[in-house]
């Protein structure tokens, strides 16, 4: 018989292991025989297929090793079962409190963490033609690395509309700071121009209004946040508002629609929608046609997800009109992302509209949960243990009439999953009202339990499958093993001395090591992060943001005669709140890109930005308007040893260093550092005014601003502030990080100190007769301390020697993940977490130490 027609191996190895041996020789010649005549009639893939199924209708109870029908556990029985592990959680109310609250704190952590990765999962899933919406991306060389860039040539879309039958709808987006007023309302807005296929690609349904009004130029759409804000509850359709541009560009728009309230689970959203044509009334100098420039995304719909991949083939046209118009931007290659994953996508896009501020979550989050879990089921294991020191009869009786080691087995996992079900239920009941509810107002994402989901209850299930099964297989097994003789013999002892006990105990410490020292070392990083220089003088600093020169000009005149003020200076990007990329081109034709600042010739002394080399910019100089001033870091990453001189093309312009200036934050301290230019501003292009001013006097000035303003814009609400506040949302971040880990630290001790409560409480409570003894002949408080915590010093000192590195490199890995510029790791922080471990571990064993110095020996001595 050659390879081909044999039988399959699997299905007969399945058998060979479950059905009784003195069948298996007549079964194998059977199937062997209608394995051949199903070879004539069949192809050889449906005979084999045909095989494994014969041998698999085999698997009858009758055939099967070890197999009694009367074995069976009937339902009855299961019903005592149950009966027996509520009345065992009765009678111990203070072991079942630790088991069912420490499994239901790990359980609520688990469901929280499930209900986060959920969210983040189903982020603009809800979109109905979500598989057929892609963004359009290009990749370019920077540097010998290929960066991919979220953003497209403007004439881009409405072009490959034209040649590509496959694209249904194409939608540009973009996105302008704009001023938004209705009656007395007036705030700083985001507007979202789009073309009007927006509406039809993506699902948004309105409240009121209809879709198509997006067509009209004068028609605008409106979130229900925005709707709400401005009008209440109200109908606003019909309504006019007005749109203000710029100083001098206004116009009036028709509310024409209103969104519903968008699914919580969402990146891509907007405020208000206009038709992208009006972009050219808000900007007269914006070209729809000039490949030199980008707008903000480019989406296309296809009729067939699959046709992506040909259109991608063909972008080569599009590749040179780009490249021709745009010799610093050169386009490698155009890519296709798909809405789908884009928000998994959106960490690796530079610049897209889609973000992803999860990134740290889904590596974090689930680890959180892991260690909650081994903590709690460690717990239980140890006391599961110890505990059935107090249920030896029981087991003895058991087998004495005639249960197996099996009956033993299921009984005690049944007991073991009611215990664990009373943990779902309390854990449930915790993460629905307590660590949900405070998860969502600390981090601000719109998390929620989605209870017609039958994903969250199959997932429920599983847990309560698993944490039941892992929690308690090593102790059943454990305890079934026992003999009925040596247990009425009394000759059984076991559990204080069981290795496993105390290598689950010592895992337990080890992991609440690890929480204990995170909490302590983000302590100490915030206090290294609120300490750490920003590279420049941010304090008695103000800003206030302008719209044009004209407005700049008077602002400047208004505030320029007080007394405390120390100097001016303008810009068109400020740090802290506004900055542009500049891609820069070497003598080698190499590409760089860079963060780029236009500023005036005082900026550097107003911000107190050290020069180290070279100069500042001049007044009134020609000359300078192609000079460069740079970063340490760009003169680093460029291997300049003599930066002063060298010249860099930018926009075909040649651009000579006359400057550097130390390296300063530009952003928070999450980010690290980027090589930076800065080049002289026009006046025409000042966007910012920036002053320094007396030590006490910020407040006061800040209040000048504000007047001036007033009186000179009474329709344009004042955008300003301390630059000292420009990093406020990160020190709330850092804040916020710090507390986070207090918090799984506090939950990680009390699981702990949970869990060796019970384990020292069950262990002294079964040695009672022996104290009372030792008390009786005289053993004095230090014999009887040194008694009980023997048997833990040498296990507490493993957990230390193994915990104390672990957490070190786990938090230090942790920081490095989450900060570019983490607090250099000492030891201290380990030291502190491992001193608070050793205290707490101290703290649980004294109580029992106490009860027994309590207690009564003569009433001890009666104890069997």
């Amino acid at each position: 018989m050659n390879r081909i027609s044999k039988p399959p191996q699997w299905p007969l190895r399945v058998m060979r292991f479950f059905v009784k041996e003195q069948y298996i020789e007549e079964l194998e010649g059977d199937l062997e025989e209608i394995f051949h005549d199903d070879i004539e009639r069949y192809t050889i893939h449906r005979a084999r297929w045909r095989y494994s199924w014969q041998v698999l209708k085999l698997l009858r109870p009758m055939l099967l090793k070890n197999f009694n029908p009367q074995s069976v556990t009937p339902l009855p029985m299961f019903r005592n079962y149950f009966k027996t592990s509520f009345r065992s959680l009765v009678k111990n109310p203070l072991t079942a409190f630790i088991n069912v609250f420490g499994l239901a704190v790990a359980i609520g952590i688990c469901l929280l963490v499930y209900t986060f990765m959920e969210y983040d999962k189903r982020i603009d899933q809800f979109h109905v033609n979500k598989d057929e919406i892609f963004l359009a991306t290009f990749f370019a060389d920077r540097e010998g690395e290929m960066l991919q860039y979220g953003f497209a040539p403007r004439p881009l879309g409405d072009l490959m509309k034209e040649d590509f039958q496959q694209i249904k709808h194409v939608c540009r987006l973009e996105d302008r700071s704009v001023v938004i007023k209705y009656e007395e309302n007036v705030f700083h807005e985001s507007i979202r121009y789009v073309d009007p296929t927006f509406l039809q690609m993506f699902t948004f349904p309105l409240k009121w209004g209809v879709p198509s009004s997006l067509n009209d130029l004068n028609s605008i759409i409106l979130s229900e946040t925005m709707s709400v804000k401005y009008f209440g509850d109200e109908n606003p359709v019909g309504r006019e508002m007005t749109v203000i541009f710029n100083d001098q560009v206004k116009k009036a728009f028709v509310v024409a629609g209103v969104a519903n309230a968008f699914p919580k689970s969402r990146d891509l959203e907007f405020n208000f929608l206009v038709n992208f044509k009006n972009i050219e009334i808000a900007d007269p100098s914006y070209d729809l046609n000039d490949w030199s420039e980008f707008s903000n995304a480019t989406l296309v719909q296809l009729h067939h997800a699959s046709d992506v991949t040909s259109i991608e083939t063909q972008m080569a046209k599009y590749k040179t009109l780009q490249n021709d118009a745009q010799p610093d931007w050169q386009v490698a290659s155009f890519k296709f992302e798909p809405l789908t994953t884009m928000h998994a996508r959106a960490a690796n896009i530079r610049d897209a509209i889609f973000h992803d501020y999860n990134l740290e979550g889904r590596i974090g989050m689930p680890i959180i949960a892991l260690f909650m879990i081994m903590l709690a089921c460690f717990n239980y294991i140890n006391i599961a243990i110890v505990s059935a020191s107090k249920r030896l009869k029981e087991i003895g009786v058991r087998k004495v009439i005639g249960a197996n080691r099996m009956r033993v087995i299921v009984q005690f996992l049944t007991e073991n999953v009611v215990v664990t079900f009373f943990a779902l239920v309390v854990g449930f009941i915790l993460c629905a009202f307590i660590f949900l509810p405070w998860f969502v107002q600390f981090t601000g994402w719109e998390l929620e339990l989605q209870y017609l989901d039958k994903n969250i209850w199959i997932f429920l299930l599983v847990l309560l499958l698993v944490t039941g099964m892992v929690s308690g297989i090593y102790p059943v097994l454990y305890i079934s093993k026992f003999e009925a003789v040596k247990i009425f013999k009394g000759s059984l002892r076991f559990g204080r001395k069981n290795p496993l006990t105390k290598i689950f105990l010592c895992i337990q410490m080890v992991l609440a090591c690890i929480t204990i020292t995170a909490a302590v070392v983000f302590v100490q990083n915030n206090d290294f992060q609120n300490d750490r220089s920003w590279g420049y003088q941010q304090d008695n600093m103000l800003f206030v943001s302008v719209p044009d020169k004209t407005a700049y000009d008077k602002m400047n005149a208004a505030i320029t005669p007080y007394k405390d003020v120390e100097r001016i200076t303008g810009s068109r990007h400020h740090v802290g709140k506004d900055n542009a990329i500049a891609v820069l081109k070497t003598e080698m034709n190499q590409h760089v890109e860079v963060t780029q600042f236009v500023v005036d010739e005082n900026y550097f002394e107003t911000l107190k930005i050290p020069v180290v080399e070279g100069r500042n910019f001049r007044k009134n100089s020609e000359n300078d308007k192609r000079a460069l001033v740079v970063n340490e870091l760009f003169v680093k990453n460029m291997n300049l040893p003599k930066p002063l001189g060298v010249t860099f093309g930018l926009d075909s312009v040649q651009y000579e260093i006359v400057g550097v200036v130390k390296d300063f934050h530009a952003n928070d301290f999450f980010r690290a550092i980027e090589p930076t230019i800065f080049r002289l501003a026009d006046e025409n292009e000042f966007r910012y005014l920036s002053l320094r001013v007396a030590e006490g006097s910020e407040k006061e000035m800040y209040q000048a601003l504000q007047t001036h303003w007033m009186k000179l814009y009474p329709e344009i609400p004042f955008q300003g502030g301390y630059q000292e506040d420009v990093m406020g949302s990160y020190f709330n971040s850092v804040d916020k990080s710090e507390q986070f880990n207090g918090v799984i630290a506090a939950i990680a001790i009390m699981l702990a100190s949970l869990g060796l409560y019970g384990l020292v409480r069950l262990n002294v409570s079964g040695r009672t007769r022996e104290f009372s003894i030792r008390k009786t002949l005289g053993a004095n408080i230090k014999n009887i301390a040194w008694v009980i915590v023997n048997q833990y010093v040498v296990l507490t000192m493993i957990a230390l020697v193994i915990g104390a590195p672990v957490s070190y490199l786990f938090t230090k890995a942790y920081l490095d993940m989450l900060f570019a510029y983490p607090m250099p790791m000492g030891i201290s922080g380990s030291l502190i977490g491992l001193l608070l471990l050793v205290f707490v571990l101290l703290a649980v064993v004294s109580t029992q130490i106490k009860k027994v110095l309590k207690a009564n020996p003569v009433e001890g001595l009666k104890v069997d």
